[in-house]
C-alpha cells in the first residue's frame, strides 16, 4: 500500500492510495510520542506493510527534487524557522515517520530553486510541499490544465499548464486568509516599531483579525456573511492574476477549482465572481495526491508534474 501524508496549517491529513483519510491535529500530534502516532496511523489506516510513503514537511524550500528522507538535508529546509505557526506536530510526524522503517520520499515545495516561470522567481517561496500534493490529486483527476486556490488559515493559488507546475503565490504575498495574510502597511508600522515580530503580524493579518474574532463559529451571523465574502472576492481576484499567467502560456481556459475547509462556502460565489465554472476540491485530496505520488514514484514514474525525481528514490521500488 502507499500512503500519503499532508502537512496542513491545522492538521495532518494521512491518506492511502485506496482512498483511506485519516486526521490529527498538528496540536494533538505535538503532544504525542512517536510510537503513539505510528499506532493510532496504523489503527486508522494502516492493515499491512506500507511500500512508499510521500511524506510533506513545513515549506520543503531546502530542496527541488523529490528525494529519499534520508538524503534531505535539515528535513528539506533552508531553515528550521520560518513564516507560519509552528506547533510542533509536523515535527512529531515527521520524526515518527522517519522512525516507522518505512521507505520514504520526501516532497519539495515551489521556490526560487524551481523549475517555473523565471518571471515568478521575484519571490523567494511560492508554494508548500503539500500543494504538490494538492496538485496530483487534480491531475490524476484528468486535469491536464488548470489553476487551484486553497482558501482557508491562509491563500495559495498555483497554475498547472500541460502537467507541469509554472508558478503559485504564496500565503504572505497577496490575498489573505481567514487567519493568516500579508503585510499591510498597518502591519509593517508595528513591526518597525518593535510591537510585534514579522512572524506574528503574518498570523494575526487574515480576515477574521481585522474583525476581532479567532474563528467563524465566534462571528455574528453578518460577521460571518462578511468574512466569507471578503475571502471568497480575494479568492476570485488571485485566480484571475494566475490566469493571466496562464493565458500567457498559451492556455486561455484551465479548469478552476477551490480547496481548503470553507471552500463549499466559497464557490458559488468565487464562479460568480469569475464568471466560470469552479468545482470546490476535498479536504483529503492533498493527501490523497501525495499518496499517488508515492504509488507513481514506487512504479517508475521519471516527474511528477515537471519536478525531477532523485535517482535514489526512483529506485525504491526495487525489490
Amino acid at each position: 500500500m502507499f500512503l500519503g501524508i499532508d502537512h496542513g496549517t491545522t492538521a495532518i491529513r494521512f491518506a492511502t492510495s485506496e482512498g483511506q483519510c485519516w486526521e490529527l491535529s498538528r496540536c494533538e500530534a505535538s503532544q504525542l510520542e512517536a510510537g503513539e502516532i505510528l499506532k493510532r496511523v496504523r489503527q486508522n489506516l494502516v492493515r499491512s506493510w506500507v511500500d512508499l510513503v510521500a511524506l510533506t514537511y513545513s515549506m520543503g524550500d531546502g530542496i527541488s527534487r523529490i528525494v529519499r528522507l534520508e538524503d534531505a538535508p535539515n528535513r528539506g529546509l533552508i531553515q528550521l524557522d520560518g513564516a507560519g505557526q509552528h506547533v510542533g506536530g509536523g515535527t512529531r510526524v515527521f520524526e515518527a515517520i522517519s522512525g516507522s522503517g518505512w521507505p520514504t520520499i520526501l516532497l519539495p515545495g515551489i521556490h526560487r530553486q524551481s523549475d517555473i516561470d523565471p518571471r515568478l522567481k521575484v519571490f523567494s517561496h511560492c508554494m508548500s510541499p503539500e500543494k504538490v500534493g494538492l496538485a496530483y490529486g487534480v491531475y490524476k483527476k484528468g486535469a491536464p490544465s488548470f489553476i487551484v486556490c486553497d482558501a482557508s488559515s491562509n491563500t495559495v493559488t498555483f497554475c498547472v499548464i500541460k502537467g507541469k507546475i509554472i508558478g503559485a503565490i504564496d500565503a504572505p504575498i497577496f490575498a489573505p486568509g481567514l487567519t493568516q495574510g500579508p503585510l499591510d502597511v498597518e502591519a509593517i508600522r508595528a513591526v518597525d516599531a518593535g510591537r510585534m515580530a514579522a512572524n506574528q503580524a503574518f498570523n494575526c493579518g487574515g480576515i477574521l483579525n481585522k474583525i476581532g474574532h479567532a474563528t467563524l463559529e465566534e462571528c455574528s451571523q453578518e460577521e460571518r456573511i462578511l468574512a466569507v465574502e471578503s475571502l471568497a472576492l480575494f479568492a476570485s481576484m488571485e485566480i484571475n492574476a494566475m490566469l493571466v499567467l496562464s493565458r500567457d502560456w498559451n492556455e486561455a481556459y484551465p479548469e478552476l477549482f477551490l480547496a481548503g475547509s470553507p471552500a463549499p462556502l466559497l464557490v458559488e460565489r468565487v464562479a460568480n465572481l469569475l464568471g466560470r465554472d469552479v468545482r470546490a476540491l476535498n479536504r483529503y485530496e492533498a493527501a490523497r495526491g501525495c499518496a499517488l505520488i508515492a504509488r507513481d514514484v514506487f512504479e517508475g514514474c521519471e516527474r511528477i508534474l515537471g519536478l525531477e525525481i532523485d535517482r535514489r528514490a526512483r529506485h525504491m521500488g526495487a525489490k
